[in-house]
């Protein structure tokens, strides 16, 4: 055994650094415990609770008397203040020393707000003695800390009443979870868990059951369980309505009583798609679907039956080609239902049924079947007031339907207009109508059928109006049916009144507006087009006038005369719509001067240029030679050729001299004589008393002294 060593005395050296601290400690400073206050009052902080005087020792130790250390709260804490002296700290002012600390210590107030937990960060810092507090621009001589209070609550609240009627509605038979919507008390002070409700008088129609156990009856649960619809309603089956009395409380303060009311309903039936039924005229058979047909029940049992209690009376219902009284829900979501009409003698039908569930029924219903015509109709039409406006297969087309049937449909009218009734003529052109109690498809395309519409326009720019009617045809079934037009005032200046028909707007899609030129016209949209052919007073008084006898020899005034009817196509998309327009007596009276101020003008400028040229011509004769011998131009000459070029509408008569080579004739003279003084010296007596000039272009007067042949024996002049 050997003896004990023994070594020579030793120093050991430690170096203290504020900067080296361990995972234990969650601060530098020498104290930063944070405090504890009571809920609403307030807490000292004195240097045992905060302490940065250790920061003295980043200085060398001659120099640690002329510094001390200095606070500046940068978060001011959310449920108190912090009063240094008799000021609170602020934004503007956040900063305190170690000395004030440590001398007379801080206070925090608590604001006496219902939480448990508080705080501020500060930092920390060297100052030199004497001087302003300053924060140090570098960050690194700074230490930044928060300090933690905590709040002690004060149960000092109790439970409040959050629901202001509480209750559950219930169908019959069935289980509800009570919600928070439906009962909720709240207190600041407890959690939900130590909320508890107590009942004091059960339900008289069922009872209170938790998640896991809804066979027993509870009479005590917690507001937890019913934030987590953990507490059921167990219903009995019963219609009556009930209540259960409960009292509620935190176990510190008295407890708060009240109802809870139970609202039972019963199971019902409702029916969703109730839109009936619709068959297209001409066809015998309709798809019946949920389209047509849905219900939907409140009770458990979700499967839903129809019974036919009566079934149609013009036809029958077909599952899978089967006539049923019964069929489900699921039939109808199948596509399997049909029905069929076996008698075409009336445009609707109808059946009764019951739809009922295990749990409920509903009974005396009546689902309606109508027939939809087959017909094309015009949808937006504008027709102006007051003045006949003529149908045709713009407004409604049934071709379809008349080659179905191979006949005639026949509109019968149910209920005219509320502002007019629907008139009709024997004749497209005749403006004689009289009401109509019906009318057929021919006859609109005929347009021997009119709306008359009269309605009171003052103060308003259009009425909405219909015509309902019965479409009818052979083998088929009959169909009612609707037309809708809208009623506008009628413009005499934008539709001049004449005795002819005159367009009006009417749009519709894809129609071509017709407009024809011996003045029947087919309206187009917001312009009105006028037929450019009428024919004037000058053309009806110059018709047929000539005095060579020949009616259809053309005058200066009839050039359009005559001219068959012609039809313009223009590809707008508006329905033709034709109106009869008669002359009104609000009509502007500048519509009639105008027209004859401009045939005044015409008759001017016609009778100047008559004159003119009849002036000019009677110069041209007076220069010509009097010597000039008319039989000296040679028969080829070029005032032959032009003599002979005559108008192929003017007939001619060709009649040959008697001897043209005679020198004179008495009988002649006598007849060139009179001729000359006759006052019907016009162009027409000119060419006929040239016509025996034998091709001469020279003056008449040259002609008649030229030429005298000598009557013979039974000859006359003609």
């Amino acid at each position: 055994m050997s003896p004990p060593a023994s070594i020579d005395s030793q120093t050991f050296k430690i170096d203290i650094s504020y900067e080296n601290k361990g995972p234990e400690h969650n601060t530098v400073l020498i104290k930063n415990t944070g405090a504890e206050v009571t809920e609403g009052e307030s807490v000292v902080i004195d240097e045992y609770k905060l302490d940065a005087s250790n920061l003295m020792s980043k200085l060398p130790s001659p120099e640690r008397s002329s510094y001390e250390v200095w606070f500046q709260v940068t978060d001011l804490p959310q449920h108190g203040v912090i009063v240094v002296g008799e000021r609170n700290l602020t934004q503007e002012k956040p900063n305190f020393s170690q000395f004030i600390v440590t001398k007379y210590g801080i206070v925090y107030s608590h604001d006496n707000s219902e939480t448990t937990h508080d705080s501020f960060v500060f930092g920390a810092w060297l100052n030199p003695k004497g001087r302003t507090a300053q924060r140090p621009q570098d960050e690194n001589d700074v230490v930044v800390e928060r300090f933690n209070i905590t709040v002690r609550p004060v149960n000092d609240q109790p439970p409040v009443l959050k629901t202001k009627t509480p209750g559950l509605k219930v169908v019959q038979g069935d289980r509800v979870a009570i919600g928070p919507e439906d009962l909720r008390v709240e207190d600041l002070d407890d959690p939900p868990e130590d909320i508890t409700f107590s009942v004091i008088s059960k339900p008289s129609n069922g009872y209170l059951a938790l998640r896991g156990g809804l066979n027993e009856s509870v009479v005590a649960f917690t507001q937890a369980q019913i934030n987590n619809r953990s507490v059921y309603f167990i219903h009995d089956g019963s219609s009556a309505s009930g209540v259960f009395y409960f009292s509620v409380t935190d176990g510190h303060h008295k407890p708060v009583y009240k109802l809870f009311n139970i609202d039972v309903s019963e199971i019902t039936i409702t029916l969703l798609n109730y839109t009936g039924l619709s068959l297209q005229q001409g066809k015998t058979v309709a798809a019946l679907t949920q389209d047509n047909l849905a219900a939907e029940t409140n009770g458990k049992s979700v499967s839903i039956h129809y019974m036919i209690t009566k079934p149609p009376s013009f036809g029958k219902i077909l599952k899978e080609n089967q006539e049923v009284t019964h069929f489900t829900q699921e039939d109808l979501l199948a596509g399997s239902l049909a029905y069929h009409m076996t008698s075409l003698s009336s445009a609707e039908d109808s059946f009764e049924f019951t739809a009922f569930t295990l749990e409920a029924n509903l009974t005396g219903q009546l689902l309606n079947i109508t027939v939809r015509p087959l017909i094309q109709v015009a949808q937006g039409l504008k027709i102006p007031n007051g003045i006949p406006v003529r149908l045709n297969t713009s407004f409604f087309n049934v071709s379809e339907l008349a080659a179905i049937s191979d006949s005639d449909p026949v509109f019968e009218i149910m209920s005219h207009p509320k502002f007019g009734k629907v008139v009709q003529t024997s004749s497209k052109r005749s403006r004689k109508f009289v009401p109509a109690a019906s009318f057929t498809f021919k006859e609109v395309m005929q347009e021997k059928i009119a709306l008359e519409l009269n309605g009171n326009m003052t103060g308003v720019e259009e009425l909405n109006d219909s015509l309902v009617f019965v479409l009818k045809a052979d083998n088929v079934q009959p169909a009612k049916g609707e037309f809708y037009f809208t009623v506008v005032p009628y413009n005499p200046v934008a539709i001049p009144s004449t005795k002819s028909p005159v367009p009006t707007t009417s749009p519709i899609p894809q129609t071509p507006v017709r407009i024809f030129r011996n003045g029947t016209a087919s309206p187009v949209p917001s312009t009105v087009f006028h037929s450019t052919h009428q024919p004037s007073k000058n053309q009806q008084k110059f018709k047929g006038r000539n005095r060579w006898g020949n009616s259809n020899r053309t005058s200066f005034f009839s050039t359009t005369l005559g001219k068959p009817p012609r039809t313009e196509e223009f590809p707008f998309r508006n329905t033709p719509v034709r109106v009869e327009s008669y002359p009104q007596k609000t009509s502007n009276p500048l519509l009639i001067i105008l027209p004859l101020l401009a045939l005044l003008l015409l008759i001017i400028i016609f009778v100047v240029v008559v004159v003119y040229f009849r002036h000019h011509r009677q110069r041209k004769q007076n220069t010509s030679s009097p010597q000039e011998n008319p039989f000296s131009v040679p028969p080829n000459s070029e005032s032959h050729s032009s003599l002979t070029q005559r108008s192929t509408t003017i007939p001619t008569v060709t009649v040959t001299p008697l001897n043209p080579t005679y020198s004179a004739s008495p009988v002649l003279g006598r007849f060139l004589a009179s001729n000359q003084a006759s006052p019907y010296d016009t162009a027409d007596s000119n060419v006929l008393v040239s016509s025996w000039s034998n091709g001469s272009l020279e003056p008449t007067s040259q002609i008649i002294h030229a030429v005298t042949p000598t009557l013979q024996r039974n000859q006359y002049w003609v």
